[in-house]
């Protein structure tokens, strides 16, 4: 089986987390524990915190701030999330396929923010479909929520396999953070107090940097 050559030069990672706004009238609770569908043209991105990173070579950019406030300013936040990542392609440009894609890491991302990402550019024309699917599924997306299932394997009420919180993933890492719900962001939206929002995505982002770096170096 052919190894992945973890280069320091193609071994790029971009720690994220986006934001979603969905109007009172969808908040209705459902069967279903996640409320926002980026399939609905009434539910639309607000923006989101990214930071790019070399891990290998110790190297992290700061936070890069993506945001827009109302529903008609969704095409420019999508257009500058597309540009972003497809910078962070051409950084690796000259990997041979024997070096690692582009790596995604967040919490939930594989389930919602860059399935979200993709389905709300398509009605917009941010790009063809086909160039939508190159920048953002054929990226290796490490949702921790997954890769952190293994650290409860002691604890028998995970059985079946299932996804773990954010917040269960800093209280087993013994992490000093909580997350509040996703939900209390349709609230500061609707109070307009946007400061907020970026404040608390920016904290989730240094909560991903900090899980992801643990599980890389097994301090757990």
């Amino acid at each position: 089986m052919k190894m992945v050559d973890f280069d320091p030069r193609f071994t790029e990672v971009v720690y994220f987390d986006i934001e979603c706004y969905v109007p009172p009238g969808s908040r209705q609770q459902t069967m279903r524990t996640l409320i926002c569908n980026p399939a609905d043209p009434d539910h639309f991105v607000l923006g989101g915190v990214f930071q790019r990173g070399f891990p290998l070579q110790r190297k992290m950019e700061e936070p890069w701030h993506i945001w827009n406030w109302s529903k008609g300013g969704e095409k420019d936040t999508l257009l500058q999330i597309y540009s972003y990542l497809n910078k962070s392609w051409q950084m690796i440009e000259g990997k041979s396929s024997n070096h690692p894609d582009l790596i995604l890491a967040g919490i939930g991302i594989s389930k919602l923010d860059v399935p979200a990402l993709y389905i709300r550019s398509v009605p917009h024309k941010i790009d063809s479909e086909t160039a939508l699917f190159e920048t953002y599924f054929k990226t290796k997306i490490v949702d921790l929520s997954d890769v952190g299932i293994g650290l409860f394997r002691n604890n028998p009420t995970i059985y079946p396999i299932y996804p773990k919180s954010a917040n269960a993933l800093l209280s087993r890492l013994k992490i000093q953070s909580h997350k509040t719900s996703g939900k209390t962001v349709w609230d500061l939206y609707d109070s307009q107090n946007f400061d907020a929002i970026r404040e608390r995505t920016a904290c989730e982002v240094e909560d991903v940097v900090e899980i992801a770096s643990r599980f890389a170096a097994g301090g757990f």
